[in-house]
């Protein structure tokens, strides 16, 4: 999961960025658009926060960037009410009026990812490789052979899967799969993690390898086999 912010001091200890940092979300700050333009970060997004008047961006200009980069992402806008209601409207974007704090910062935040974590759960089938995810939370197939989940290792995997190579902090884990459950801890997410790691056999010798991160989460990465080397092959090459 990552987040980028759009504002003229994105280092400052009270700026969007550093809120959200403090929160645990993987967020990046970044003064300008042609800063955001020129990072990987600007496809790589799950959300960008922007206030529109501070950087001076108009109709034109966010439309341009939202239909470019984030058609099928959404956008939170912070600003004051008479600015926000003449931005761009869509109905996956949200709106906060200032003044800001932490706490209605996050709020907001999680409030538009778990619209958008909604939408994308109950999507049709789904396909990584050799698993298939299948609709509603219904099932996983893989190679075709029906795999036995529980609701919350189904959410859990398709998260990571739709997260594929990136960084998951265990807030956002905690966020999407439980919706912030007073009874989730560490160990019970743990067990979940390594339930999924045995079911869908997601190590590195087959196809997928599922690693903790100290202090911070988990990240899902493809592994590329490499192919055996043919010894007759070599041998006619290298007489």
């Amino acid at each position: 999961m990552k987040l980028v912010t759009l504002e003229k001091d994105p280092d400052n200890p009270w700026s969007l960025a550093n809120m959200l940092r403090q929160a645990g979300y993987h967020c990046r700050g970044y003064p300008g658009i042609n800063a955001l333009v020129e990072s990987p970060w600007v496809e790589e997004c799950d959300l960008v926060i922007v206030d529109p008047h501070e950087m001076q961006l108009d109709k034109r200009i966010i439309g341009y960037l939202a239909q470019t980069f984030w058609s099928d992402r959404p956008m939170l806008f912070v600003g004051d009410e008479g600015h926000l209601a003449q931005t761009l409207a869509r109905d996956e974007d949200t709106y906060l009026a200032k003044p800001v704090t932490p706490r209605t910062l996050v709020a907001c935040v999680k409030a538009t990812l778990g619209r958008t974590w909604d939408r994308y759960a109950t999507l049709d089938t789904v396909q990584f490789g050799r698993y298939r995810f299948e609709p509603e939370g219904h099932g996983v197939l893989m190679d075709g052979v029906h795999v036995p989940l529980t609701h919350k290792e189904h959410l859990l995997a398709l998260l990571l899967f739709r997260n594929l190579a990136r960084p998951v902090s265990r807030v956002y884990i905690a966020e999407t799969v439980w919706r912030h459950d007073e009874r989730i801890n560490a160990r019970t997410m743990t067990a979940h993690v390594s339930a999924i790691r045995t079911k869908l056999e997601l190590r590195a010798d087959a196809g997928y390898a599922l690693s903790p991160i100290y202090n911070y989460g988990y990240r899902l990465d493809p592994v590329r086999r490499q192919r055996a080397l043919n010894v007759a092959s070599t041998q006619t090459l290298h007489p």
